[in-house]
């Protein structure tokens, strides 16, 4: 049998001291590198604590897999995800966060997979429906992404806000999706329907819409029925005369006279029973047909 040098015992030794200290327990690599100051990686710490004696729900251990990727430890947040789909394995939202690390470390194949996986749980899954569009214009096939991009702003439209989803800059191909959302939102908007019975829509919609609160002093509120409220104003006292149109207070009139060319006729306004729109345009949606003054009208010419 070989002897073991002095030196090698030593290593065997210290080995042996960790292991005992630590109770026989190999700790992940994340946590050796925790700072005990900064509380982001105290939560972290406490999480894991937590999922050592089995207190952590699934949705707890998404969350616990998330501090980890954005700490920069993206193999142990899968393993934390996929250990909430064991407990839970309708939990869509660990999928799609799988594909979301996968993506990022270049995986492309195991990403698709996450995504497909989540939307087959949700298929309007606002995010995945993106994620997963621009997985596929990065694999070469527009096409598909095209229509992922559609599906996706038509369950997020915010999704097609920069401010929201900056992914948005580093895409080709979802400025077609966008104008065909907004092809639809124009249509539904200008769309010839108007509320039958406006009259009652508008009484029962005034239940639910807050009341307005005077901005000035001279707005008193007076209670009424829904939202309706009654403005006072405050009349002038007495002896005080309206003043005269023209009337500049005694000092001479400086605005220059209209300059009308000679020979010129003045050109007849038609007179409109509607709001100003452009030409032929007619308005007819139920939003427009709620408002006060609202008629249904066709603007010739």
């Amino acid at each position: 049998m070989r002897r073991l040098s002095a030196g090698r015992w030593a290593v065997l030794g210290v080995i042996a001291f960790l292991v005992a200290a630590s109770g026989g327990s190999k700790e992940p690599m994340f946590v050796r590198w925790l700072v005990a100051t900064d509380p982001g990686d105290e939560t972290i710490r406490v999480y894991w604590e937590r999922g050592e004696r089995g207190e952590l729900a699934p949705p707890d251990m998404v969350d616990l897999g998330t501090m980890l990727f954005y700490r920069g430890y993206p193999k142990d947040a899968v393993g934390y995800f996929r250990q909430a789909l064991e407990e839970d394995p309708k939990l869509y939202e660990a999928w799609f966060r799988i594909g979301l690390v996968e993506h990022r470390e270049g995986r492309l194949r195991d990403a698709e997979e996450a995504y497909r996986r989540c939307l087959k749980l949700l298929t309007g899954h606002g995010w995945c429906n993106f994620y997963l569009g621009l997985l596929k214009e990065q694999a070469g096939h527009p096409k598909e992404a095209l229509s992922y991009y559609r599906r996706a702003f038509k369950f997020n439209p915010e999704l097609a806000d920069p401010k929201v989803n900056p992914e948005l800059l580093y895409s080709k191909l979802q400025l077609g999706a966008q104008i065909g959302m907004n092809q639809r939102e124009r249509f539904a908007h200008s769309a010839p329907m108007p509320y039958l019975q406006a009259n009652r829509v508008r009484e029962v919609r005034a239940q639910f819409e807050p009341t307005p609160v005077p901005t000035t002093a001279n707005q008193l509120p007076t209670a009424g029925a829904g939202s309706a409220t009654v403005t006072a104003v405050r009349e002038k006292p007495a002896g005080a005369a309206a003043k005269p149109a023209g009337d500049t207070g005694g000092q001479p009139d400086k605005r220059p006279a209209p300059q009308v060319e000679r020979g010129a006729r003045p050109i007849p306004v038609k007179p409109m029973t509607g709001p100003e729109l452009p030409p032929r345009v007619t308005t007819a949606s139920p939003e427009a047909s709620l408002s006060p003054g609202w008629v249904p009208w066709t603007r010739q010419g």
